[in-house]
């Protein structure tokens, strides 16, 4: 199901973004805050994970090349603007691209009549949620 492998690619590099962060965080409050987020993500991760077959787990998983670019753009961003205010933006900012992926989906869930599995209502909640703790660092 799309919702799914839209889940994992979103997790996946929401994931990978605050592994890239966490080098370049000094304040330890915001530090554990966005391990916590990546240790939820990762719960999401899996759980959406355990619902497709094998070849769409290989379909929704980040390619190389993603992670890579993922990886220079964190790091370019974070090497000249470690601020916890920044990276907070630079979260957000990512968080609401999560959101506006997995509405899509739900949208066109909804034109077809497909029922939206409970996940999808409670990843743009915890993205929501994300984002408010992390305004507390702008």
């Amino acid at each position: 199901m799309k919702i799914f492998r839209e889940i994992v690619k979103n997790t996946d590099m929401g994931i990978q973004s605050i592994t890239n962060l966490l080098p370049y965080c000094e304040e330890q409050s915001f530090k554990d805050l966005i391990m916590s987020q990546q240790a939820e993500l990762r719960d999401f991760y899996s759980r959406a994970l355990c619902e497709l077959n094998c070849e769409e787990q290989d379909q929704a998983k980040s390619g190389v090349i993603e992670k890579t670019m993922l990886k220079a753009g964190v790091n370019m961003n974070a090497m000249f603007n470690n601020t916890s205010s920044h990276m907070a933006s630079m979260l957000i900012d990512g968080y609401t691209m999560g959101v506006e992926s997995v509405q899509k989906c739900v949208n066109e869930m909804k034109k077809d009549g497909t029922e939206m599995p409970s996940i999808a209502s409670e990843i743009i909640k915890f993205y929501d949620k994300c984002s408010k703790a992390l305004r507390e660092y702008l």
